[in-house]
């Protein structure tokens, strides 16, 4: 919503060519010093397969090593791009409240998600949002569309 836009527009990176064109962004949303999230990469259709996606994503990770955020998170519909960059499939999406408690819960596509969770790092201990430990009943139960796990 633009509500959102005007919300995260400052969490955004961007890349540009050498002559200052438009490739492609990128948010870093960090829920505290225990987790982070890689949203909203896109890279423009012509751009595609020129490394901004990948120069991107290296800058939003550097973002949370700044930081010292030990966990980064995403939900993807491409998750082989992501296994490059270290990150990996977690078939329990409980394990990432925040994520939940943020966004999937109030997601009109929350029984029928067609994204995998990923992660880099360890999975969290703790959440800042909702409760500090979370029960699984707690959450919603989302369907996970992906049958194989990598690492």
């Amino acid at each position: 919503s633009y509500a959102e836009v005007c919300e995260n527009v400052r969490d955004f990176t961007v890349a540009e060519s050498e002559s200052g064109v438009f490739l492609g962004c990128g948010a870093l949303h960090l829920y505290g010093p225990h987790l982070a999230e890689v949203r909203s990469i896109v890279v423009k259709p012509e751009a595609k397969g020129q490394g901004a996606g990948g120069r991107i994503l290296r800058a939003l990770l550097e973002e949370a090593d700044d930081h010292g955020v030990p966990s980064v998170c995403l939900f993807t519909r491409i998750p082989d791009f992501f296994f490059h960059f270290g990150f990996r499939i977690t078939m329990d999406r409980a394990a990432l409240p925040d994520k939940i408690y943020k966004d999937c819960q109030n997601c009109p596509r929350l029984h029928a998600c067609d994204e995998v969770a990923m992660v880099r790092g360890p999975i969290p201990r703790v959440a800042v949002l909702g409760p500090s430990r979370v029960q699984d009943s707690d959450l919603v139960p989302i369907q996970i569309p992906f049958s194989g796990e990598r690492h």
